[in-house]
């Protein structure tokens, strides 16, 4: 029997005990998702409390960028532990933790003030979003040596795929939970079932086999390493770089809601329409990408998420007043999020290695510089020079990224 804490050698056997574990977690975090989605979800929630473009800044600041800057600090305490599955479990379950807070807001939403309720809101959903970050950081470290090499493009793959399919699912179950009860009502379930669903795909977790290998000596490594590093790894500044352009568009839905309400377009009533049209993009191009793993490299990857980053904000931007063009940028807003996604880890684990793989994510997590200040800054640029400058402005820093990814010159 395989032992559950910790593995000395990478086997067959233990590769694919990991593997239907992490496709376990993938699937029921698939579920999850869709109810505390960070592009619809949680910002009309925030809009729905009375939160103002700013909030939506910060709030898609703290989401996407703050989080991942947080590994940074995270990166050295968890690189010195011999076994990383333990900070695995406490980020997971902080997470849990903070969703059912969440639904606790909306149980009490009433008898709180609105200035209490944002301000909750931001702090539940800092420890959700950094908690994860925390995370994020053993994760891919197990992954890394947990996952034998030749399977890993092919469980990417997979993992998008059967998560496409379960957040098609739960989209549909989300715009229905939102629908069928009214405010805040609606929001107390929809959070309340993201943290059950959560804690089922954490049990995926506690199954996994870390493998450690017995001439393996954890490196505590400090921030003087991170000059170290980025001084003889070229591919890993490409990287950053290449991360840090593209990675603006994770932050973009959430301004493009905020824009369609400044064409009288009640956003919030097509939070689950959005929703769905995101996850059919997220499915589809997830099961191209599943069968096309042997052939499609993450060069090629790299070009097409630049082609669809610069594309998928251009529908919403151009015609303005008609939905059904939102839902065209939101289903290539899932193509986007799909290859962002299958690409940030992918290359990662090619360009480090067993000793430096949770220093090489800390650094990643920090190097998402843009990713950060972009959508804090966003409210304050649409409020000084309009929407349209705003889009124009993020066409123009995702353009660079032509050179970044042509210096990667990733052949797997």
């Amino acid at each position: 029997m395989i032992n559950r804490k910790a593995s000395q050698y990478l086997t067959d056997n233990i590769s694919t005990g990991n593997f239907r574990a992490f496709i376990w977690h993938a699937t029921f975090l698939a579920v999850a998702k869709n109810f505390m989605d960070v592009d619809t979800v949680i910002p009309a929630m925030l809009i729905k409390s009375g939160g103002a473009a700013w909030h939506i800044g910060l709030l898609t600041t703290i989401m996407v960028g703050f989080a991942r800057f947080s590994q940074l600090l995270f990166a050295p305490m968890i690189s010195g532990a011999q076994t990383k599955k333990k900070h695995l479990l406490v980020g997971i379950n902080l997470r849990i933790l903070s969703l059912l807070g969440i639904a606790a807001l909306f149980f009490f939403y009433i008898t709180l003030s609105a200035n209490m309720i944002i301000l909750l809101i931001f702090v539940l959903v800092t420890i959700f979003s950094v908690s994860g970050a925390y995370a994020n950081i053993a994760f891919t470290d197990i992954l890394g040596k947990s996952v034998l090499k030749e399977k890993r493009k092919k469980f990417f793959s997979l993992k998008q795929v059967i998560s496409s399919l379960g957040m098609f699912g739960s989209a549909v179950a989300v715009s229905y939970v939102l629908k069928l009860n009214s405010w805040p009502e609606n929001y107390f379930w929809v959070f309340m079932l993201a943290g059950l669903f959560l804690l089922a795909a954490s049990l995926g977790f506690w199954k996994i086999s870390e493998v450690v290998s017995p001439d393996y000596k954890p490196v505590k490594y400090k921030f003087s390493h991170l000059w170290s590093e980025l001084k003889n790894d070229k591919k890993l500044i490409f990287y950053l770089l290449s991360i840090n352009v593209l990675g603006i568009g994770q932050g973009l839905m959430p301004f493009i809601l905020l824009f369609a309400g400044n064409h009288d377009l009640e956003a919030s009533k097509y939070v689950g329409n959005l929703l769905i049209a995101k996850t059919l993009g997220l499915i589809i191009s997830g099961v191209y990408l599943y069968y096309n793993s042997k052939k499609v490299s993450y060069q090629k990857m790299l070009w097409l998420l630049l082609a669809v980053s610069l594309l998928y904000p251009v529908w919403a931007w151009i015609f303005s007043s008609n939905i059904w063009f939102y839902y065209m940028s939101f289903f290539l807003g899932g193509i986007f999020l799909t290859l962002y996604q299958i690409t940030n880890n992918g290359v990662l684990l090619e360009i480090s290695n067993t000793q430096n793989r949770a220093l090489y994510t800390g650094i990643a997590g920090a190097g998402n510089v843009l990713p950060v200040l972009f959508p804090l800054l966003g409210g304050s640029l649409i409020a000084l020079i309009g929407f349209h400058y705003f889009f124009g402005l993020y066409a123009l820093i995702t353009l660079t990224g032509i050179y970044f990814v042509y210096k990667m010159d990733c052949k797997k």
